[in-house]
């Protein structure tokens, strides 16, 4: 068999047809904008923002009469390209992008001199503004733009006078809020950075996530079963990224003949998706503070951090406690140093707090519990001496009761439930902290 893969990742999403989802966030987006107030999404990498900002940009994304053309002209505006540009050249791209629009919906405004003047983009929107419509500017990957050091406080002041004079409304996107994507107090002291609504744009809900694969395999002869779209929600989570790198080697894998009807058949996808999502991953690690891949690792931490790691996608609110937003990033925060922290399995080793925390939540366990219990991890997946286990908690003292780990071990499993089946015992050797065996 032989077939396009539906499923891609590459790049924003160009074609109307193939967006999905976000319905809440438009229609929040465009009440805002039917009121004249402009508005700043913020998202992590990968979430979506670029192809919702392509997807507000067509008209029949927009039912409402005094939302379309030439009503309401929609002008986007990629900042990439900006980051160094002189006030000139940024006015340039914000003329071009209007009358591009403009002459697309057979508006005319007339002619235009020298482009890369400010006063040649306030004649062009006051000849809109006669004409009885309005702009939104949507500026994507806004960062860029805030952090160039060849725009002042007046140029960004003379930006905010223009949604006054004309009725104007901007639309930003980035991966930070507006007060943190410049350090430049001067900057942000100006009135442009006072007028937006600020909107996260976050995971997909769990029904939108379901139906992007029923909306993709559309037209193919292929089909997800109930139990393989449950399983690669579960693998990665609601995040439309990773749903579309699970989803195109699902795909591939029953293309190519395989059943993935069992859980072990349906395993053998976990490695090249992992693969394909580490190095997004990777970014998202390295671009958090050590207090930040602290709290990650932990699930636990001061409650404006915790708000941050959730607007990042990284973890959400569950029943009382964090939980991470899928198994993959679960998976890679286990494999990676923290320092302070030893990580095995579904634990967490704070060895300065004397802590021990399992899914978030923190485990009671008594001081010789926890030096135990540290010893074994620190070895994970490894048999430890009885003898190594005896130091570790008393020293070097000998004491002639055969009997103490046997009793401590037995302790520390029930310390640890639901998880005493990973302390293995290796008879007449000593024991492991290891994933218990299947059916164990």
């Amino acid at each position: 068999m032989s077939m396009d893969n539906p499923f891609f990742h590459r790049g924003a999403i160009r074609r109307a047809e193939e967006f999905h989802g976000r319905q809440a966030e438009i229609n929040q987006i465009l009440g805002l904008f039917r009121n004249g107030q402009s508005v700043s999404i913020i998202g992590p990498r990968r979430i979506g923002k670029s192809s919702l900002l392509l997807h507000l940009c067509r008209s029949s994304t927009r039912s409402d009469p005094d939302l379309v053309p030439p009503t309401m002209l929609f002008a986007l505006v990629d900042c990439q390209e900006l980051g160094g540009s002189p006030p000139e050249e940024v006015y340039e791209a914000l003329l071009t992008s209007i009358l591009d629009t403009a002459d697309e919906f057979g508006l005319d405004v007339g002619e235009v001199e020298r482009p890369g003047t400010y006063r040649s983009l306030d004649r062009a929107l006051h000849a809109i503004y006669q004409a009885g419509g309005s702009v939104v500017v949507l500026l994507d990957e806004f960062e860029l733009l805030a952090a160039n050091e060849r725009l002042t406080p007046y140029f960004f002041a003379r930006l905010r006078g223009l949604t006054t004079k004309y009725g104007l409304a901007y639309l930003t996107a980035s991966q930070r809020p507006l007060f943190a994507i410049t350090a430049d107090e001067q900057i942000l002291s100006s009135p442009f950075f006072n007028i937006f609504v600020t909107l996260p744009l976050g995971l997909f809900t769990g029904e939108e996530a379901r139906q992007l694969f029923a909306r993709r395999l559309e037209g193919t002869e292929i089909s997800f079963s109930e139990h393989l779209s449950h399983y690669l929600l579960r693998l990665v989570g609601p995040h439309p990224f990773f749903l579309h790198i699970a989803g195109y080697h699902a795909f591939q894998a029953l293309a190519q003949g395989a059943s993935l009807s069992t859980p072990a058949e349906m395993a053998r996808l976990d490695a090249p998706i992992e693969i394909e999502a580490g190095s997004h991953l990777g970014y998202l690690w390295q671009n958090l503070t050590l207090e930040e891949q602290y709290c990650l690792a932990t699930l636990a931490g001061p409650v404006e951090t915790m708000r941050q790691l959730e607007q990042q996608c990284l973890i959400q609110d569950g029943t009382g406690s964090h939980q991470y937003t899928s198994v993959i990033l679960q998976r890679f925060v286990r494999r990676q140093q923290v320092e302070g922290l030893i990580q095995a399995g579904p634990f967490v080793i704070d060895q300065q707090r004397h802590q021990v925390r399992a899914d978030g939540k923190e485990m009671n366990l008594t001081t010789s519990q926890f030096d135990l219990f540290v010893r074994l991890s620190q070895q994970a997946g490894q048999v430890v001496l009885g003898e190594e286990l005896e130091i570790a908690v008393w020293g070097d003292a000998l004491v002639d009761d055969p009997d103490r780990l046997k009793t401590l071990i037995k302790r520390l499993r029930r310390a640890i439930e639901p998880y005493s089946n990973w302390i293995v015992s290796e008879r007449g050797v000593g024991y492991a902290l290891r994933p218990p065996e299947p059916g164990s």
